[in-house]
């Protein structure tokens, strides 16, 4: 028996469904629109190759211009790094008028950067013998040359 007290035969069972089972027959499907078995992948809409266009190439133009930026780094400006021949020439005229040394064949390093306080050494041939000075770059620029040891 089920909870509405009429008991569950064959007879019965058969009946009640032939009275639940509709007399008509069921729609067809829409003919437009997405299918309501389809699979959920399709039901997704596929972008227009002119929005793909629309988004890649102003990240492409992005992408171009922070790598310009990158190599060239213009917001670091660049290192100012002294003459190498016009400072030789320099400490060569410090020694001969500046000390009165009979100095010749002035050397000192190359690309020394042009920073308030900065030392390095030259070498110098004086008399004959090698001997060391000390150049120091002060805020204005100059050069300050020490005697030679």
């Amino acid at each position: 028996m089920n909870p509405d007290g009429v008991s569950d035969s064959p007879a019965v069972t058969g009946a009640r469904a032939a009275l639940l089972a509709p007399r008509w027959k069921p729609a067809p499907p829409p003919q437009w629109g997405p299918a309501a078995n389809a699979p959920a992948a399709s039901r997704w809409r596929r972008l227009s190759p002119k929005l793909v266009v629309a988004i890649a190439v102003p990240l492409v133009l992005l992408v171009v211009a922070g790598t310009v930026v990158a190599v060239t780094r213009p917001d670091r400006p660049r290192q100012k790094v002294l003459d190498t021949a016009a400072l030789q020439r320099q400490v060569l005229t410090v020694l001969r008028t500046g000390y009165g040394l009979n100095a010749d064949n002035v050397a000192c390093p190359v690309d020394q950067p042009v920073i308030e306080g900065h030392r390095f050494t030259c070498t110098a041939e004086v008399d004959g013998a090698t001997v060391t000075t000390w150049v120091t770059v002060r805020s204005t620029g100059q050069l300050d040359v020490a005697r030679p040891r």
